[in-house]
Parts: structure tokens; C-alpha cells; sequence
């Protein structure tokens, strides 16, 4: 894929933006630390544009990203005769929309920004993942605004943000993103918004009240979908990660389940190279920066209970959290700048998937220095 560049001014020009605060400034810089941030953090998802470089100069910053080609969802929408997607290439966009959701929020990320303009298509006409600017983290240096994991900033564009947001309650930003794509999903099959209107207050009185109407061409399996996923109470919409197991996924018989999906990530390499035997002797050292491996299926918690006692007699601080969508758990530990996370992923076919990453800050502590593949993951 071509490269693209994004270049974004340190320094707004004065006559650009002649009455720019340093606060403002200084918001614009962070939204660039926080993009590279997540663009680096979501790396190798198919559906996610690659960062590829950034360079800087005294006044500017550039990011080198993969070219879609294909332009924005928007305007595949605009340039489609009855404005709209049938359902089996809706079903086959939002698949792919999900899946790169699922896996920034599988690793902390969170876009709060989901709209068509930020959904891009290559030239086979996949869906491309961008903008990251607004995202939220969860981790020490990069996070929600609270200790409780509830964001506290609201941001998003109006007609897909969630009604906590426009409440001004401190929310669940993956939950957020989840009714984000939920208007996705109806602007994909229904060609408009879901809660359209000219005065804005009013469009957000409809918001709060998730009062809208599926059109008449969407499936009873469409509509339930879209209803489970744009619910005004957070706490009771769908999850991310059961998406795949509704109904409507379940027409065509292409999309089985989420687990599906995460297998097509994987190459052949990986696969091969491990499942076989599951020879791990030349694996067994250090970790480098950054490693995911496929293995027959294991203990997944006796061994990142392991990674969590390592972490923990190293004096870091260490996070658990099992993971819903993909049916497997995630151990994240942080000391200053430094955070490193192992996570085990159940895949089809009684398959594991192992990834462990150290993704921020250059200390090297004495915990990534003892955590050893061979050692941390063991035919049972």
C-alpha cells in the first residue's frame, strides 16, 4: 500500500487562526501525541491505517500513513445511486469495523470519534480504520480523565455521540464507541442519519431518547441489531464483542463468530510455524519489543497468572481484566513510563493466541528482562 502524508502545524499560522489560545495550541499538540500514540499502540490490524513514519520539522509534524485509496465511507455513500448499502456489503464493512474496534479497545484504545468521514476504503474496497486524534487511554500516562476508568472529556461529532456525552456524565468510552457504531451501522443501510434534525438541541433531545426509525427495506434482524446498540441506558447496549453472535451476522454464514475474524488476521507464518508441535525452544529468552505466536490450545489464566506474580514481585503495577470479545485474558503492567502487557486470545479450533508487547517508554525493567516465552507458556 502507497504511503500518505499527514502533515499537522506545531504552531498554528496567525492568520489561520488569529484569535488560537496557547491552551488551544497546546490541545492540538496533545491531539497529535495522542494519534501517534494509538496509531502505534493498534499497529498490523488489517482494518486500521498504518502509521508508517513521523517526521518533524521546528513548525511541523508529519505523519506517514498507508493510502486508502478507495476515499471515505461518506463519500462511497454519497457517490451510491440509493445512498445506502445493501445489507450483505453493510454486514461485510461493519464486520470489518467492529473487528478493528474490538482490537483498539482490546488494548486500551478508544476512539470516541467514529463517523463515516473516518472510515476509509482501500482499493479492493476494505474498510480502513483513521483518525485516532480524540482517542482515550487507558494506561497511566494516557488516561480517561479518572482513576475509576470513566472519561471525563467530551468530545465526538454531535450527531454520533452517545446521550452520556451530551448529558456531560462521566462515561465508558468504549461503551461510547459502541453506540457510534451503531449510528454507523444505520447511516450504512438506511443512506441518513438516525437522529437527523435542523436544530441542533432537538437533534439531541431524539439522542437522548434514541427515538428513531429503521427504514422500511431493513430486516427484522437489522433492526434488532441497530435497537440493542443504540440504547440510551450505556450499561445495557450490546458489547462489542458479542456483535458477531447476533443474528443478523449469522445470515450468510461467512461470519461465525468474532474468533473467525481474529484467525483471518493471522498469517500463515504464524500459524504453521507453531501449531505443529508447538516448538517454542527458539523463542525462549528475553521478549523482544513486541511478539504474537499461535499455539494448541493451554492453560491461558495459570499462565498469566505467572506474568501477574512477575509483574507484581518487580513492584509494578499490574492490571487483569478478562476479555469478553475474544474469550481471553489480558495482564497490562506499568511502572513510570514503562508498560508492557501479555494477553491470550482464544481462537477456533481450540487454538491460543499470545502476544506480548512492551509499547511504552524506553526504561527496560528487570520484569521484561525475566519474562520468557518458553518459561511462561508450557504444553500442558
Amino acid at each position: 500500500m502507497s504511503p500518505y502524508v499527514k502533515a499537522i502545524r506545531k504552531q498554528p499560522q496567525p492568520h489561520y487562526h488569529p484569535c488560537r489560545s496557547p491552551e488551544a495550541a497546546a490541545a492540538a499538540r496533545r491531539c497529535v501525541e495522542r494519534e501517534v500514540a494509538a496509531l502505534r499502540r493498534v499497529r498490523g490490524h488489517p482494518h486500521v491505517v498504518g502509521l508508517l513514519d513521523v517526521l518533524a520539522t521546528r513548525s511541523t509534524v508529519y505523519l506517514v500513513l498507508e493510502l486508502a485509496r478507495g476515499g471515505s465511507v461518506l463519500s462511497a455513500l454519497d457517490g451510491r445511486g440509493g445512498g445506502h448499502y445493501d445489507e450483505p456489503a453493510a454486514r461485510r464493512l461493519f464486520a470489518q469495523l467492529a473487528s478493528a474496534v474490538a482490537h483498539a479497545h482490546s488494548l486500551g484504545v478508544f476512539h470516541r470519534d467514529v463517523k463515516p468521514e473516518n472510515l476509509l476504503l482501500d482499493e479492493r474496497g476494505d474498510l480502513r480504520f483513521t483518525d485516532f486524534g480524540l482517542s482515550a487511554f487507558t494506561d497511566a500516562d494516557q488516561h480517561l480523565g479518572a482513576t475509576d476508568g470513566l472519561a471525563a472529556t467530551h468530545c465526538g461529532s454531535p450527531a454520533y455521540v452517545a446521550p452520556e456525552i451530551l448529558l456531560k456524565w462521566r462515561y465508558d468510552a468504549g461503551k461510547a464507541d459502541v453506540w457510534s457504531c451503531g449510528v454507523v451501522l444505520f447511516v450504512l443501510t438506511a443512506g441518513y442519519l438516525p437522529f437527523n434534525d435542523g436544530n441542533l438541541m432537538a437533534m439531541y433531545r431524539k439522542i437522548c431518547a434514541a427515538k428513531f426509525q429503521c427504514p422500511k427495506w431493513c430486516s427484522p434482524e437489522l433492526r434488532s441489531l441497530i435497537g440493542r446498540m443504540l440504547v440510551p441506558e450505556p450499561d445495557t447496549h450490546i458489547k462489542i464483542g458479542e456483535i458477531f453472535d447476533h443474528p443478523w451476522f449469522q445470515q450468510d454464514g461467512s461470519l461465525s463468530s468474532f474468533g473467525m475474524i481474529q484467525a483471518m488476521e493471522l498469517n500463515a507464518f504464524d500459524i504453521i510455524g507453531f501449531a505443529s508441535g508447538c516448538d517454542l525452544s527458539g523463542l525462549i529468552g528475553p521478549l523482544p519489543d513486541r511478539v504474537r505466536f499461535v499455539v494448541p490450545g493451554a492453560d491461558s489464566r495459570s499462565d498469566l497468572d505467572r506474568v501477574e506474580k512477575l509483574g507484581q514481585e518487580e513492584g509494578l503495577v499490574v492490571r487483569r481484566k478478562e476479555e469478553e470479545w475474544c474469550g481471553g485474558v489480558h495482564v497490562e503492567a506499568t511502572s513510570g513510563k514503562f508498560t508492557a502487557y501479555v494477553r491470550v486470545s482464544l481462537l477456533p479450533k481450540k487454538m491460543l493466541m499470545i502476544e506480548a508487547e512492551r509499547y511504552i517508554g524506553s526504561e527496560n525493567p528487570k520484569f521484561w528482562h525475566q519474562l520468557q516465552i518458553g518459561n511462561l507458556f508450557v504444553r500442558k
